[in-house]
């Protein structure tokens, strides 16, 4: 079955669970609303992330899609107890209870209450991935006012400071430049400066594992002149690119 469709039996079931039992306030968030947002529909995405307005919520949500989809695995992420789960081929990741503090003080300057997908979604990378879409409904969200706004002017900007931002998240620099290729976006100045200046942190904060990983996605755009300005020379290197490779088939052939 083709991966759209995949994706529309996947939301066909969301959508039904949440009607049947009450479920108002989930939403798609990150990679399906940024994807709707710029008219590339279904065939853009790849996976979905479900979060909630209420605590909790989310990880109910995905106990239901697991029973009644038969999940083929079903894990608790470590760290933010997202629930990662797989249905009919399609990956969904259930927003877990982390409390995402370090976003507080930006939701209290910019007066927007503090709910859990308000966390959820100002803690996310790039304005583009800031959308959300309520389960069942068809408007887009945006909740940081500036998600549509960085689509129109196809821009690559960070939600929280980018000094901030990219040093406690260097994998925010490969994603940067796989969305600038991929959508043919500029990367915002102040972000491109804060990615040259934590190039370091992607060796030191992110496993070799990951990094192999994403040195593969990346193999797959032509981005080698934008690793080469930010000094990762080593990102597009044959040997970590065939070690990204075979992690990725191995994981495939254990799914």
């Amino acid at each position: 079955m083709p991966k759209a469709a995949q994706i529309r039996r996947a939301i066909v079931l969301l959508e039904d669970i949440c009607a049947r039992n009450g479920i108002r306030d989930a939403f798609h968030v990150g990679g399906f609303p940024r994807s709707i947002a710029m008219g590339f529909g279904y065939d853009d995405v790849s996976d979905l992330d479900i979060a909630s307005g209420t605590p909790e919520k989310a990880t109910q949500l995905a106990g239901l899609v697991a029973a009644e989809g038969k999940a083929d695995y079903y894990e608790v992420l470590h760290r933010t107890r997202t629930v990662r789960l797989e249905v009919g081929g399609v990956e969904m990741d259930f927003q877990g209870p982390a409390a995402h503090e370090r976003v507080l003080p930006i939701l209290h300057m910019w007066g927007v209450e503090a709910t859990p997908i308000a966390r959820n979604i100002f803690d996310r990378d790039f304005t583009i991935n800031s959308l959300a879409i309520p389960i069942g409904g068809n408007r887009v969200v945006d909740l940081t006012k500036r998600g549509m706004d960085d689509i129109d002017d196809k821009r690559i900007v960070s939600i929280l400071p980018p000094e901030d931002a990219v040093p406690a998240n260097p994998l925010m620099i490969t994603r940067a430049v796989r969305f600038a290729y991929k959508y043919d976006y500029v990367i915002d100045g102040a972000l491109w400066h804060a990615m040259k200046a934590n190039v370091d942190k992607l060796k030191e904060g992110v496993s070799p594992e990951r990094l192999a990983i994403e040195a593969y996605v990346l193999s797959k755009h032509d981005v080698g002149d934008m690793l080469d300005e930010l000094g990762l020379e080593y990102m597009h290197g044959p040997g970590l690119v065939e070690v990204g490779k075979e992690i990725t088939e191995e994981k495939r052939g254990e799914s």
